[in-house]
């Protein structure tokens, strides 16, 4: 059976190395009608790549614009897309074969559909010094993935969107170009605002992808002060979801109570630069357990800490601990 084309819509900033191997096999799909990547900034030649790759492959169609985030660059994606189906990349993860013409089978004669696909992680053959962060993304991406299997009404407030369908005219009834920019979480917000349009939501773990995340240290800690702050704005648009996305709420085990004591101001100026020696410490000496757990430990004091500081100007009220 054929189906329409499909317009694929990669948001990139500064990837220009990794673009070849997350372009080269949609452009093997027959369904692929086009694949617009929206450049969102940055100081590569994506750009240059990209408009010489378009001479002998039409297909392809590079966009730029200022720096404004995922969210903008993928609604500006949409906006440009010429077919009525929208397949959503990211721009770090690579599909296996047929992955276009399958989200086109799952959403053939379907309105108001989210089709969500599955993106492991590509984790190292042999594990190296600093690269807790990366395996406990890889973690909690398959207890996610678990999570939408058990309930397909936990996918939108749990949304990882690197491998997504939907048509245009619903992408276009999402957020809005003058909403405020998120730093983190534009993937959850993206899910809750489909949510409250009365979306509906699969997930198909036959859609197959790849995803070749890559993290440090300082990038986790840096992602969970970014996550902190965009949690107060996404409590301020969704205030139900405050006992869920506050990091001072709810249940405790003994990690997250230590990391919400520890993030306190005036513990953390000096407990945070100890753990990450310690961190950086376990991981030279292979300590792998302890690696990984003071890397938790440090995004959870990390997001905390933030969290606290960013919800003290927004006058949002929270439990201290």
């Amino acid at each position: 059976m054929r189906f329409p084309l499909v317009s694929v819509v990669i948001p990139t900033f500064n990837r220009r190395q990794s673009l070849e191997n997350v372009i080269s096999p949609l452009l093997r799909d027959p369904a692929t009608g086009e694949v617009v990547v929206v450049i969102d900034g940055g100081s590569d030649d994506t750009f240059e790549f990209l408009r010489d790759w378009s001479v002998s492959e039409p297909r392809i169609r590079a966009i730029t614009q200022e720096n404004a985030g995922p969210s903008a660059a993928r609604r500006r994606g949409v906006l440009e897309s010429r077919f009525d189906l929208i397949v959503l990349i990211d721009d770090d993860v690579e599909a296996g074969p047929g992955l276009v013409t399958g989200h086109a089978r799952l959403q053939s004669g379907n309105d108001h559909l989210v089709v969500i696909g599955y993106m492991p992680v590509l984790l190292p053959s042999q594990r190296r010094r600093g690269q807790a962060a990366i395996l406990l993304y890889a973690d909690e991406y398959e207890q996610t993935c678990e999570l939408y299997e058990n309930d397909r009404s936990e996918i939108f407030c749990h949304l990882w969107a690197g491998n997504m369908s939907i048509r245009r005219t619903d992408a276009l009834m999402v957020g809005s170009e003058n909403e405020v920019r998120l730093d983190y979480h534009e993937d959850l917000r993206f899910g809750l605002q489909c949510e409250t349009l009365g979306f509906a939501a699969i997930f198909d773990r036959s859609l197959a992808s790849r995803h070749r995340h890559e993290s440090s240290l300082g990038k986790l800690t840096l992602e969970a002060r970014r996550s902190g702050k965009a949690r107060v704005q996404l409590i301020q648009e969704y205030p139900k979801l405050a006992q869920t996305l506050n990091p001072l709420l709810g249940p405790l085990s003994r990690g997250e109570f230590v990391a919400r004591y520890l993030s306190l101001s005036w513990i953390r100026a000096v407990a945070s630069p100890i753990l990450t020696s310690l961190t950086s410490w376990s991981g030279r000496f292979k300590v792998w357990r302890f690696e990984t757990a003071l890397t938790l430990t440090l995004r959870r004091i990390e997001t905390a800490h933030s969290f606290r500081e960013f919800s003290k100007s927004a006058s949002l009220r929270y439990s201290r601990s």
